[in-house]
This record gives C-alpha cells, structure tokens and sequence, in this order.
C-alpha cells in the first residue's frame, strides 16, 4: 500500500515538473525577447527612446527635461533619478535597470554606474560634427537595443519627412530670409551663439538657409560671445530661444547695447519656443517646423537671401 502510494506521488510530481517545464521555458524566451529597461541619463536618448514608443524605467531631471526638450514629454509615473552628472545610486539600484543608458561626455560616471547595471554610451556631438548624421546612427542603434528597429526606421523618415516640408514652405514663401544668428542668452552682455557642429547648424543646412556666425564653436556646436558680436553682420536677423534668464528677461527691454545693434534696431528679431540645443532628431523635427513658422510670420525675418544647393 504505501508503495503503491509512493509511485503515484513520484507519477503525480512528474506529471507536475512535466507541465512547469515548458512554462519556465517560454518565461526565459519571453524575457529574452522583451525589450530591456532602461535608465537613460541623457535627453537626447530620452526623447529618442520615447519616439520610438520606448518608455524608460527612469530619466535624470524630468522637470526641466520637460521644460527644456517639451516634446515628447516623459510620462507621468517614470521615476526621476536624480541629477544628470549626478544621479542617485540607492534609486537606481532599486530601480534595478537591465541597462543605464549615457552620452560619451558622461564616460566619467561609468564605474560607479556599472556597480548598478551595465552601461551603453552613445556619441551624437563629437569634434566631428555632424550630430544630425550621428542622431541618425543612434537611432538606429537604440532601435536594435530596445526590439523596434521598425520604429526606428519609420522616426528617421518621419525627420526627413517634415524638414522637407518646412524646406519646401520657405523656397515657396515669396520673400526669402536673410542670414541669421540663432543665439541663447547667458545673461544681458554674453550670449551661447550656434554654429558649426550644432544640430541646428544641420537643420539650417537642410532647410537652405545661412547662418551668419562664422565664428568658432565647441563640439556641441556652440560659441560664447559678448552681444555687440551680434553687429558683425548688420544685415543679419536674430532669433534667440525662450525663456530668457531671469536678470535679461527684466532688463532687455532697457538694454541700449540690445537696441542698439542693426538687426535689433531695424526690428529682424523674433523669439523661438524652448529647445534643447543638444538632442537629436525628435528636436531636429520641431526645431525646423518652429524656424520656418518664425521666418514666414514675421514679414520683417523673410527678405530676401536663402541659400540654394
């Protein structure tokens, strides 16, 4: 008798482990095949990830990525890590990522960051230039890495897409825009002036238009320079980014250098919405809309002079 019970509860355990078997099988392909979770210490990537229908497990500085960058917005719900440069490890490390994911100026934070998870370093702004190209690359790199390689494929068209029917709107437009400086307050005498190995400089080649600062620029593409710098081209027109810091927001209206200089004085100047001057192609895309819908609004930004091919 309790043999006979004893071979019915090896049969019945067998029977059991034979069903759990395919069930742990399929859970172990199931992960395998499901997109990691990410902690992404980069906007760029960040709005990346979510234009590819990529949701991070965290993102640094949620706040002010979704004042600076705007769109896409991080959703409610996703954890803030904490500072950029700076982020906290007990958070992280409870958050538990399957990758932390970093660009090649915040290589210093890979040992302590690979105490949590492993990290992936991207470079879209290098002494090369080129970020649109590089943002192209990545892209492609982060849609492999996350399983929407399709996504991917379908954002980098999307971008070519609408800097084509922002280009095609201003050679269409009647009056032409002159060159222009695109410029980032500092404060009421310095400005951040974008150029060369910028991703705007990218998107202004695209769309066919000039930039007038020829001066030098770090390999974010950006240049430091006092305001009267500004003269150097008189036929120029500025267009500056939101939000001013607060000390040139009270005082620009009585800033005489300001008014003083030609474009200022003869009224080519216009304000853009907030960009993050460092992203990749979600702020390509919204960076060439904004610029052709400031140059075709203000009759006083689009006279002639727009580069051909």
């Amino acid at each position: 008798m309790h043999r006979r019970t004893f071979l019915l509860s090896l049969a019945t355990r067998a029977a059991a482990l034979s069903g759990i078997a395919p069930l742990a099988a399929a859970a172990r392909a199931s992960t395998r095949s499901a997109p990691p979770r990410v902690v992404v210490l980069d906007w760029g990537l960040a709005e990346t990830l979510l234009a590819l229908g990529v949701v991070p497990a965290g993102v640094a500085e949620i706040s002010d990525y979704n004042a600076n960058v705007v769109a896409p917005p991080v959703p409610p719900g996703v954890p803030d890590v904490g500072l950029r440069l700076a982020p906290s490890l007990e958070w992280l490390a409870q958050l538990a990522p399957d990758l932390i994911l970093i660009n090649s100026s915040q290589e210093s934070q890979r040992d302590i960051l690979e105490r949590i998870a492993p990290v992936r370093a991207f470079a879209i702004y290098t002494d090369a230039g080129a970020p649109y190209r590089r943002a192209e690359a990545v892209t492609r790199e982060l849609g492999a890495l996350c399983r929407c390689e399709s996504a991917a494929e379908a954002l980098i068209a999307r971008t070519a897409q609408a800097l084509a029917a922002s280009r095609a709107r201003l050679m269409a437009a009647p009056a032409r825009s002159r060159p222009l400086y695109l410029i980032r307050f500092f404060d009421a005498r310095h400005i951040g002036v974008y150029g060369a190995r910028s991703l705007f400089q990218d998107v202004l080649d695209t769309l066919g238009l000039v930039n007038a600062w020829r001066g030098p620029t770090d390999y974010w593409g950006i240049g430091v320079a006092p305001l009267e710098a500004l003269a150097a081209a008189p036929d120029a027109k500025v267009l500056y980014f939101d939000p001013l810091p607060q000390g040139v927001a009270s005082t620009l209206a009585s800033n005489r250098l300001w008014h003083a200089l030609p474009p200022v004085a003869r009224g080519r100047v216009a304000a853009l919405p907030p960009f993050w001057g460092f992203g990749m192609l979600p702020s390509a895309q919204r960076f060439g809309e904004a610029l052709a819908h400031a140059l075709l609004a203000n009759p006083t930004l689009s006279v002639s002079g727009v580069a051909h091919p």
